[in-house]
């Protein structure tokens, strides 16, 4: 995984909402309809970390309420507690992207802390494109800014995720995946 980006976590939400909502945002940005409810979850095992296979992430795991009111701080000596980490994927495209939930430690002496919402990517077209849909997606769910640290995606390092969706969106429909993918990514600085 190269490429991430992150949300801060304000409001609480289901890990379920977060996927169903990425099938709808991919579908949206690549201008093709077909491409929502391809997006499936996948555990985070270690073999899959290592490019491996893994089964599908436990209902109870999508069923998740992610609450930045109701975690806990890392143990003594750790800067972060992961909450929740699976792959989201689409099968057909063979792309992939790792969402990850953690509590940064608020006694750590990074200036930001608080529960956040990561997604990295391999450089694949598509797995970027998939990574940017499931970025968006997070931070609609819980309320926060897509935090663009390297400025992939915008010109800002805080970016509204409704006003981000509609730069990067292709307006209209494309022929194929692949095109809707290239024209995604002809928006942003990955290319």
């Amino acid at each position: 995984m190269a490429i991430e980006w992150t949300s801060r976590v304000n409001r609480a939400f289901l890990l379920r909402d977060a996927l169903d909502l990425t099938g709808v945002r991919l579908a949206e940005l690549v201008g093709r309809p077909d491409a929502r409810g391809r997006v499936e979850a996948r555990e985070a095992s270690a073999a899959r970390r290592r490019g491996g296979t893994s089964g599908p992430v436990p209902e109870s795991v999508l069923r998740l309420r992610i609450d930045p009111e109701r975690v806990e701080p890392p143990p003594p000596g750790a800067y972060l507690t992961v909450v929740a980490d699976a792959f989201v994927e689409v099968l057909d495209w063979k792309a992939a992207a790792l969402v990850s939930v953690g509590q940064v430690d608020p006694r750590s002496e990074d200036p930001e802390t608080g529960l956040f919402a990561s997604v990295a990517a391999a450089r694949t077209p598509a797995s970027q494109v998939l990574a940017i849909a499931a970025t968006i997606a997070l931070a609609e769910c819980g309320g926060g800014e897509v935090i663009d640290e390297y400025g992939y995606l915008s010109d800002a390092r805080l970016n509204a995720p409704v006003g981000l969706r509609e730069r990067l969106r292709v307006p209209a429909p494309q022929e194929s995946v692949d095109a809707g993918i290239d024209a995604v990514l002809a928006r942003t600085r990955l290319t």
